[in-house]
């Protein structure tokens, strides 16, 4: 016997509501598994730093994790190239590494420029691919070293657990770099709960921070960060005769996309070169990133709130 059209739709919307039974109640964010992601340069790295796993609830507020991860080398490393393969994505809001002595344990953050680290590179979101210092740069770990790692997480809906690693790649013994790379952090910090106030509502809240570099320098890279009402922010630099050159400008920041900005030529930068970031915070109701629009936005240390800080890569000449 011939079935009809509509016999068709019955057994088919059976089907159907038989699968929305068998599911019936099961949380779809429980689902969505992270994405796997490879090592993206010349296979494995020389070596591989497990960040210690993190169990990372489904709702709450999260303190950074601040821990030391001590480095077997019995000898000097020159890194050139580095590489973040997060655990779970979803909730690595970001990690900050430095190299420390194995005996710090100084609390670090997206400000800091401590005469007692070496920042080695961090993951943000959108940082993805390897990030390879210049030709003849590096970063240097002395033997008897460790990794400080910052670790900020957020809880997206769902438990997880966050296994990051750290690939490095290491110059070879006959090609050590003649320059350190360095990152030197520019913002707006201090007591960041009175230094960033953005009122409810206003479109276009603009902010600027400053930095004397006090050595001659060559300026390779720039990256911008702030949260979810960051709308735009550009570098600049004032050089001592008082000529002013633009670095970089990012009209439309976006939060989920945060790469080191690699200049195509580098900038020779002479002493008492003053670089300059500005840039604007979106607290309205027209910025759909925006968690809340109707109160002000604080600085601090949560994506909720704000930041405001200017990355500069550079080697010292």
């Amino acid at each position: 016997m011939k079935k009809s059209r509509w016999s068709s739709l019955l057994i088919a919307s059976a089907a159907v509501a038989i699968h929305a039974s068998a599911n019936a109640g099961v949380d779809p964010l429980t689902q969505v598994k992270p994405v796997d992601q490879e090592w993206g340069i010349n296979g494995a790295p020389d070596y591989i730093v497990e960040v210690p796993a993190a169990t990372i609830p489904a709702t709450g507020v999260l303190d950074y994790i601040n821990t030391n991860i001590d480095l077997p080398f019995e000898e000097d490393k020159w890194v050139k190239s580095v590489q973040f393969i997060p655990g779970d994505k979803r909730v690595l809001h970001h990690l900050l590494s430095y190299v420390v002595a194995s005996d710090n344990t100084e609390v670090f953050d997206e400000a800091d420029n401590s005469d007692r680290s070496e920042f080695l590179e961090g993951y943000a979101p959108g940082k993805e691919d390897p990030t390879t210092y210049p030709d003849n740069t590096g970063v240097k770990i002395p033997a008897g070293s460790a990794l400080r790692m910052s670790i900020h997480y957020t809880s997206m809906g769902q438990e997880t657990v966050d296994n990051t690693r750290v690939g490095l790649w290491f110059a070879d013994d006959n090609a050590i770099p003649e320059y350190e790379y360095r990152t030197y952090s520019v913002s707006a910090a201090g007591d960041r709960e009175n230094n960033i106030i953005v009122p409810p509502g206003d479109m276009n809240y603009e902010m600027a921070s400053n930095h004397v570099f006090e050595e001659d320098i060559t300026l390779y890279g720039f990256r911008a960060h702030m949260h979810y009402r960051g709308k735009s922010m550009r570098a600049s630099v004032i050089y001592p005769d008082m000529t002013r050159e633009e670095i970089i400008n990012v009209p439309n920041y976006n939060f989920a996309w945060q790469p080191t900005y690699r200049l195509s030529e580098p900038m020779t930068l002479p002493a008492g070169s003053r670089v300059v970031v500005e840039g604007a915070f979106d607290n309205s109701q027209y910025n759909p990133g925006n968690p809340d629009p109707s109160v002000p936005a604080l600085g601090g240390l949560q994506s909720w709130e704000e930041m405001f800080i200017g990355y500069f890569s550079y080697t010292e000449q």
